[in-house]
């Protein structure tokens, strides 16, 4: 976790770097300047791996359970699957014309958030689907499926 935070930290900083560069910049610069198309997909990937970290923890912390019950392996196949949840972002940041640098980062985390969603979707619709990769693992889709209306709320 501690190199994940190492690279997600060098690449902003390098952006920032980029993004400043004028003549007058040290060579280094200009040369990641030159090629700031790597600098920002790895700053892109290192978002949408933050995305995929949010989601796993935003499902453990919506069952009540706390760090302690974090598993490393549930945490690895999101990572495994990464690469396809990234070329979708990476390729509309190339084909885009826009120089807004943060709405990619944004399409990126939220892209790792729903990384289960690419996946689900290949499973028949006529079952609950039960995800073993995911912490939630189908608890509560039962309870939905008996009551299409919601939840009630009393």
């Amino acid at each position: 976790m501690f190199i994940y935070a190492v690279v997600f930290a060098a690449t902003g900083v390098l952006i920032v770097f980029v993004m400043n560069a004028d003549e007058g910049s040290q060579p280094w610069v200009l040369m990641l300047a030159r090629n700031h198309a790597i600098v920002y997909a790895w700053h892109l990937g290192c978002w949408m791996v933050l995305g995929m970290f949010t989601n796993y923890y935003w499902d453990l912390f919506n069952l009540g359970k706390g760090l302690e019950s974090m598993q490393a392996l549930r945490i690895g196949l999101p990572l495994l699957v990464s690469p396809f949840v990234f070329m979708p972002v990476y390729n509309l940041w190339l084909a885009s014309s826009s120089q807004s640098y943060m709405l990619f980062a944004v399409i990126a985390i939220q892209s790792g958030f729903f990384w289960q969603a690419l996946l689900t979707k290949v499973a028949p619709l006529d079952r609950a689907a039960s995800i073993p990769w995911s912490v939630n693992n189908g608890v509560n889709r039962s309870a939905r499926a008996t009551n299409p209306q919601g939840p009630e709320l009393s």
